[in-house]
């Protein structure tokens, strides 16, 4: 048997068992999406009828659902309470993180049990956000006594007022503080990795260098990490932004709404009674573009090599003055 007969053989196989994986994909992944992207401009009846009319034919506005969903103020507040949570908690997240990675695969250091410690910081991302929530709204309605008798103390030892720890007994503090339990685990793995396949040379030049564990961290892991820094930027943005379990422990009709991120704000337009899939659609597109627009700036600021970007100036600049010269 020749080799191309061969390869061609080996070929065909593989094509084969790509087959299911790109059945499903059409079926549970490409087709809502398509469907997202046409059901944000049609209009439907929301009481049950999924039947979808274009905007445009019935002599709408083709942005009809976009307009509507930011002149409401539920999604106003969604939107606020969205960006709330996703700063609160993936600053601290990513602190936590990057630190205990440092630590970790730190050569100096040479801590014992690295996978005790790696297994234990991912298993809160292995629990859902539900169970999470409800055991801490549990054990924050038990021990309520504990915690308000720990306040009095401090109060009395510390001078502070009661006022000043009315931050941390709020359901927010907890949202974000059960946010970064779940979620800094994934980033620590991840970011462990990224560090794990930086050359071992690299680091032991800036050990004979006499670079110190700070220097050795923001100019030689940061930027030797830099596609895995971009794939955590994209990871975290989409977690933070699409918060849902969390939230939805403490309910999103109270008062002022305090719990309502956009997510829930999808859910609730499209399952909760209303059935209003264009609304629904219409935020989705709306958070996609969020998720988008800080994932491209936070790589423009912070995550771009803007050495290469000079030298691809510099080597434009050249080719262009030889074309003249020529």
């Amino acid at each position: 048997m020749s080799g191309s007969n061969l390869t061609k053989r080996y070929t065909k196989w593989g094509y084969i068992f790509v087959i299911p994986f790109l059945v499903f994909f059409l079926i549970f992944n490409f087709y809502p999406i398509i469907s997202t992207f046409y059901f944000s401009f049609c209009y439907l009846k929301h009481a049950g009828n999924t039947n979808p009319e274009f905007l445009p034919a019935i002599g709408k506005p083709l942005f009809k659902n976009f307009q509507e969903i930011f002149v409401a103020k539920s999604f106003q507040d969604a939107l606020k309470n969205t960006m709330l949570f996703f700063v609160a908690s993936v600053i601290p997240e990513w602190i936590l993180a990057f630190w205990l990675a440092a630590a970790i695969t730190d050569r100096r250091l040479n801590i014992k049990g690295r996978m005790i410690f790696k297994t234990a910081f991912f298993f809160p991302k292995l629990m859902e956000g539900t169970t999470i929530g409800m055991s801490g709204y549990l054990l924050s309605s038990v021990g309520s006594i504990v915690s308000y008798a720990l306040i009095a103390c401090m109060m009395n030892g510390f001078g502070y007022t009661e006022e000043d720890m009315e931050v941390f007994m709020s359901v927010r503090f907890f949202i974000i503080a059960v946010t970064v339990f779940m979620h800094f685990g994934i980033t620590f793995i991840y970011v462990v990795a990224g560090i794990t396949g930086i050359p071992v040379e690299v680091f032991e030049a800036a050990e004979i260098d006499g670079a110190n564990r700070l220097q050795t961290f923001f100019r030689i892991t940061l930027p030797c990490m830099r596609p895995m820094l971009f794939f955590v930027t994209v990871v975290s943005v989409v977690d933070g932004l699409g918060m849902t379990e969390i939230p939805s422990m403490f309910g999103v009709y109270d008062t002022f709404r305090r719990n309502l991120t956009i997510m829930r704000y999808v859910e609730n337009q499209a399952f909760l009674g209303s059935y209003a899939y264009d609304r629904a659609s219409a935020a989705s597109l709306i958070l996609l573009g969020i998720d988008i627009i800080i994932a491209i700036v936070i790589y423009f600021l912070l995550l771009r090599d803007k050495d290469e970007v000079k030298l691809k100036k510099l080597i434009r600049a050249e080719r262009k003055g030889l074309k003249k010269g020529m």
